[in-house]
Order: structure tokens, then sequence, then C-alpha cells
């Protein structure tokens, strides 16, 4: 129990950076508009629902997905501009400066974007690079909030959750001084 805790304490900390930065960074992205290119495009405006196909690919602010099809859930509401975007691929794509010179980069089947509560869920052959630290699972669930990271081994026997953390960089006047 204690070694389960202590790992993915090590792995939170050595994903996360400063979180009253990033919530800035992430902020500022979230001001920004949406941005959509794709081969189709199909507006529900009665449910507030968006489905673009073909070649998709979204920006807003730092914020980069690649996908092939897209669904935005509540885009158009009082609550918010978009509430949830749901992008599907053979990879799906994801990109984003989470703090000044920190992006996070992720792929997975599927990428499920909780913009309300700002909650990265990547699905099925997940994988998750930041600052030369990786992650491979088959589900991962990043809190950019709260700066919390989730990963979960598939059912298939043989799967594991794969992590790699670089070492952290000592201050010039440690070095050799071990």
């Amino acid at each position: 129990m204690w070694k389960q805790f202590f790992i993915l304490t090590l792995i939170s900390v050595s994903f996360v950076t400063n979180t009253a930065w990033a919530n800035e960074t992430l902020t500022r992205d979230f001001a920004q508009p949406i941005n959509i290119d794709a081969d189709h495009e199909f507006f529900d405006l009665r449910n507030n629902i968006v489905r673009v196909e073909g070649h998709v690919v979204i920006t807003q602010g730092s914020l980069i997905i690649h996908a092939e099809s897209l669904v935005i859930e509540g885009f158009g509401s009082d609550v918010s501009d978009a509430e949830r975007l749901v992008a599907t691929g053979s990879p799906a794509t994801y990109q984003q400066e989470i703090d000044i010179g920190v992006i996070v980069t992720a792929s997975a089947n599927i990428i499920t974007y909780d913009a309300s509560n700002r909650i990265l869920t990547l699905s099925g052959n997940a994988e998750l690079l930041q600052s030369g630290n990786f992650l491979k699972a088959s589900d991962i669930t990043y809190d950019l909030e709260n700066q919390t990271i989730t990963a979960e081994r598939g059912e298939q026997s043989g799967q594991r959750v794969r992590t790699s953390l670089q070492p952290r960089e000592q201050p010039e006047a440690n070095k050799g001084n071990n």
C-alpha cells in the first residue's frame, strides 16, 4: 500500500510543476477561442453539440489536438463555450503548454478533455510525456487544475503501467560533490 502511494506521489511530483504558474498558463489558454479545422463539420445548435470528422485539428491558445473525429458537447451553452471535447484517432494526440516552457504531449485511441474541470482522460494505448518523463498505460487521467495523474493497466494479461522518470537537475554548486 505505502509503496503504491510513494510511487504515485513520485510520479505526480515528477510530472507536475508549480500549480500557480500552471493555472495561469491554462487560464490564458481557456480565454482564447477554440479553432477547428477538418474535412467535415456538423453543428447541432439545439443540443449544443458539434461533430467534426476527417483530419481534425483543434487549437485553443497553446492547446493542439489532432484526431480523426471530434465531438464537442456544450458548445454555445450558457455555462461554458465548450464543456467537453472527445477526440478519437489511431491515435489522437494532445499537446499543451501547462507552464512556461513546460509542454505536455499525449496520445491515445480516445482523448476526452473536460474543459470545465480541466481534466484530460486518455483511453486505450495511452501515453503521456512531460519534461522527459514518460507514462504509458491503458488509461491515464490527468487533472490539470490539481496537477494529479492516475494511470491504470489494461485487462489483458501482461499489461502494466510503465513509467520513465528523468533525474532532477542538480544545482551547479552540487554537481560533482556526490
